[in-house]
């Protein structure tokens, strides 16, 4: 390629013709791309400055593809590049929030009926090694009758005889359950 205003050979890279200061052409100048640290004019697709070697182009911290720097939005995804690693780091720490949070109820999920389950056999356990018996007797002192029986914890029941012979009535009463029969011969 030469320069269309003097004929000069062009150098690989640069936008403007070493000998005339001109553009080599009309759409390398449109398209130009300056160095951000010596303004030398950079053809499109540079991505160190051919002058000085600095970086004209940057990286996207969203889809990591480069654009050159003096664009306001990244070409291949759109986002801008003003604020866009505030954007990134809060993008993230939402992501990383609702992770967590979904990978708790799955947790939750699972560990839920197993808790249940240990804590049901614990209970379970205390209250059957745990029992308690009770046994009493209570004799009416005018002849009618005598009660004796036992309590415990899994078992409540109790005999009642009729001293005059006529019988022997008993009922049976289990945790909150008082039912039985009662007879009187």
């Amino acid at each position: 390629m030469q320069c269309q205003s003097c004929g000069a050979p062009a150098v690989p890279g640069l936008v403007m013709c070493r000998f005339c200061k001109r553009p080599v052409n009309a759409e390398a100048a449109e398209a130009a791309i300056p160095c951000p640290q010596c303004a030398t004019l950079n053809v499109w697709g540079t991505m160190n400055c051919v002058q000085c070697r600095a970086w004209v182009v940057v990286q996207c911290v969203f889809c990591a593809q480069v654009s050159p720097h003096n664009q306001p939005a990244c070409l291949s995804c759109g986002e801008a590049f003003a604020g866009a690693l505030e954007r990134k780091v809060a993008c993230d720490n939402q992501m990383r929030n609702e992770q967590f949070a979904h990978n708790a109820g799955i947790v939750g999920q699972v560990a839920a009926p197993f808790l249940g389950a240990v804590a049901g056999s614990m209970v379970g356990s205390y209250f059957g090694s745990h029992h308690h018996s009770y046994v009493y007797e209570q004799h009416d002192d005018d002849g009618g009758g005598s009660f004796s029986g036992s309590v415990g914890a899994e078992d409540t029941s109790g005999h009642f005889s009729d001293d005059d012979g006529g019988g022997s009535d008993f009922f049976d009463a289990g945790a909150g359950d008082f039912g039985g029969s009662f007879s009187d011969d």
